[in-house]
């Protein structure tokens, strides 16, 4: 059931709204389909054009202990989502519903990897799209039809080949095999399809997130999937007081970010002169954080209202750059040191 979460509390308000409205049918949600030549693709029902942006990666260096530190955003693909996923419309559950009577998408978001060449080891948090998702009926057959559906009419990818993470690492003149630790803010398919280039890698999620799954589509994982499922320990950082250390000199930290997935975490890169927060789908840009915004998608909103408390609290007491995966601002913010609050 909770491996369902999502597609549980929307299940039969969809199904009523299907009885009860004849409107509800494949002329309201526009199917998924790759983009044209010009990199634009018309919804139907709507004429305005959604536009894929060309993000392009971004390299900064930051110092640690007072040496240089390469931090890597690689963007691996882009997604556009239904507006009501991005924005909350709706009291409780009902924002749900009205993420599928949506028929507008926003633009294409990024969909970043962080790749930190830490000297304990090359660290990468998430791991990005592949373009197997192009054809979700192929890609997702394994998951019920009725997952498939709800999917298809949330959100478009635009990835391609070159756009997964084998290349990007090329890129940037990094080796797969250097990586150390695969960080996993949440097992959300656009952070875990990357997961196929790292067989022999050590990889982390939050055990509360493992064992209390959102929304996830396990036929995607890779048969060899076995995370080392991380607990938090207590009092190990400001603010949201439980963290998990991912080195050994406890400069990156595993902490609790839920509300987008029941076990959300982030993580918190402590350099000499400010913090770094990589912040999965916390929020989907910097903009709801600071003014309240919530994403109609997350799996509880309470939580999801605490963290961004936390967020900006923690902010005020250390200088911060927030940065999380869909945020087309995000690599700027990088580049320019230009923190939360």
């Amino acid at each position: 059931m909770e491996r369902r979460k999502f597609i549980g509390d929307t299940a039969k308000l969809t199904a009523l709204a299907l009885v009860s409205s004849t409107f509800i049918n494949e002329k309201l949600f526009a199917s998924n389909s790759s983009l044209s030549e010009q990199n634009l693709l018309t919804i139907k029902n709507n004429e305005s054009m959604i536009i894929s942006a060309n993000y392009q990666n971004v390299t900064t260096t930051v110092k640690l202990k007072g040496k240089d530190v390469k931090i890597h955003a690689l963007c691996t693909g882009t997604v556009a989502v239904k507006t009501n996923f991005r924005r909350k419309k709706g009291i409780g559950e009902l924002a749900k519903l009205n993420i599928l009577l949506d028929k507008n998408y926003t633009e294409f978001l990024p969909i970043w990897v962080w790749v930190i060449e830490h000297p304990e080891g090359l660290i990468v948090i998430d791991t990005g799209e592949n373009a197997e998702i192009k054809d979700l009926d192929k890609y997702l057959a394994k998951e019920s039809s009725f997952i498939r559906y709800q999917f298809k009419h949330a959100c478009k990818f635009n990835i391609d080949p070159k756009d997964e993470l084998n290349y990007q690492f090329e890129k940037v003149n990094l080796k797969l095999d250097d990586v150390k630790l695969v960080a996993l803010t949440h097992m959300h398919l656009d952070h875990t399809d990357g997961l196929k280039f790292f067989p022999k890698q050590e990889i982390i999620v939050g055990d509360y997130e493992f064992n209390h799954p959102n929304n996830n589509m396990p036929s995607t994982f890779p048969s060899w999937f076995k995370p080392n499922k991380v607990v938090y320990k207590q009092n190990r950082i400001e603010v949201f007081n439980d963290a998990y250390p991912i080195t050994a000199s406890e400069d990156l930290l595993y902490i609790p970010t839920p509300g987008h997935t029941l076990g959300h975490s982030s993580i918190v890169f402590k350099t000499d002169d400010f913090d770094i927060i990589f912040a999965g789908d916390s929020s989907y840009n910097q903009e709801q954080v600071l003014s309240g915004e919530l994403a109609g998608v997350h799996a509880d909103y309470k939580k999801a209202q605490q963290t961004y408390f936390n967020l900006t609290e923690y902010a005020k007491r250390r200088k911060t750059i927030y940065l999380p995966t869909h945020d087309e601002n995000a690599g700027h913010r990088l580049a320019n040191k230009v923190f939360l609050v």
